[in-house]
């Protein structure tokens, strides 16, 4: 665990790692990175092209702009936890013909701590067919009825199809990254995520 997987290799450790990480969020698979910096940066590119669209909080991390940055994606941004500019956005995307929109926002706000309205986002996302991505840095492992995040929280467990985290904060103070998603974006993060 001293070096990328393509260096060291995939160990045993790390497949475990990631299916004790799939169970705790109730997600299907599980990929692991460097740090989460690298889980949102490699994210975007990998399962977005010049047709989709991406949609973000004005207030998401860093890390997080960087990744949609790196992608050829239409780019929208909604004000923070704003639903009904977050459904404009959604119209302006479904308008202009993207064949597929991800919604992507922080689970909790670092910089005030605001909680994203995660339920209401996936209510807007299963009105305009759209995917949720939330990054949990700030509430995977105390949030949630079993810590297990603000999906947990805000009672959507099956409604989210991907979630980026760290593990060095209230998941042990580690160090290290993951996406959890579906198997087949997951797959799709195993042979073209460049973090």
């Amino acid at each position: 665990l001293a070096s990328v997987r393509f260096i060291c290799g995939t160990q045993g450790i790390h497949k475990t790692l990631e299916a004790r990480v799939s169970r705790f969020l109730g997600m299907e698979d599980t990929i692991l990175y460097a740090a989460c910096f690298d889980a949102n940066t490699g994210l975007y590119e990998t399962i977005l092209g010049p047709d989709d669209a991406v949609i973000s909080d004005e207030l998401n991390h860093a890390s997080i702009i960087d990744g949609i940055r790196l992608c050829k994606a239409a780019r929208y941004r909604y004000r923070n936890n704003d639903m009904n500019d977050l459904e404009a956005k959604l119209q302006a995307a479904k308008d202009a013909g993207a064949r597929r929109i991800l919604i992507t926002t922080d689970g909790v706000f670092s910089m005030d701590g605001t909680i994203a309205q995660l339920d209401k986002i996936c209510d807007l996302a299963d009105q305009y067919g759209a995917m949720v991505h939330h990054d949990d840095c700030h509430a995977s492992g105390f949030i949630g009825a079993k810590g297990r995040g603000v999906h947990e929280y805000c009672k959507v467990m099956d409604r989210v199809d991907i979630i980026t985290g760290t593990f060095g904060k209230a998941l042990g103070g580690g160090s290290g990254g993951f996406t959890s998603a579906r198997q087949e974006i997951v797959d799709l993060l195993r042979q073209r995520s460049r973090p």
